[in-house]
């Protein structure tokens, strides 16, 4: 039986997600899930499914993810600086 992806933290349009005891981030937007690694971006529906997707094979510890969602936020909140 297939665990059920939770969210467990949102900061902007990025989510810390958990499935299993593992963690990853995605980014979400306007219906879709966007993977945040990989060389090429990817959409996915905004569903379970799409979450698990756009993850892949990076579901990591948490400590991990949340320094991902961290960094993330942060390069976030500079450009968003910026460009006021």
């Amino acid at each position: 039986m297939e665990t059920r992806c939770s969210v467990v933290e949102r900061r902007g349009s990025h989510l810390l997600i958990s499935r299993d005891g593992r963690f990853g981030v995605v980014e979400a937007r306007n219906g879709r899930i966007y993977n945040i690694r990989g060389r090429k971006r990817r959409e996915f529906p905004e569903t379970e499914a799409g979450m698990t997707a756009a993850v892949g094979r990076q579901w990591t510890d948490e400590a991990t993810a949340r320094r991902a969602l961290d960094a993330i936020a942060m390069r976030g909140e500079d450009l968003a600086q910026r460009m006021w």
